[in-house]
């Protein structure tokens, strides 16, 4: 599905992307379906944070605290 846009969703190669709605919602599936719908998850090597200054993890962290 690379490069293909629904109404919800943009992929992006391995990244999907939730779109914004005026009316979010959440879609719950049985298990069997949300398990053929599922993606591998990237390697670890594809998630690495490389090359950070003690600065830039910092401020990583912090990023993901507030949320």
């Amino acid at each position: 599905m690379h490069g293909v846009r629904s109404a919800r969703y943009a992929y992006a190669g391995v990244v999907s992307v939730a779109e914004q709605t005026p009316d979010p919602h959440l879609t719950v599936l049985p298990p069997a379906e949300a398990a053929r719908r599922a993606r591998p998850l990237p390697s670890n090597d594809e998630l690495a944070l490389e090359d950070l200054t003690d600065e830039e993890w910092d401020a990583f962290q912090q990023a993901l605290a507030e949320r």
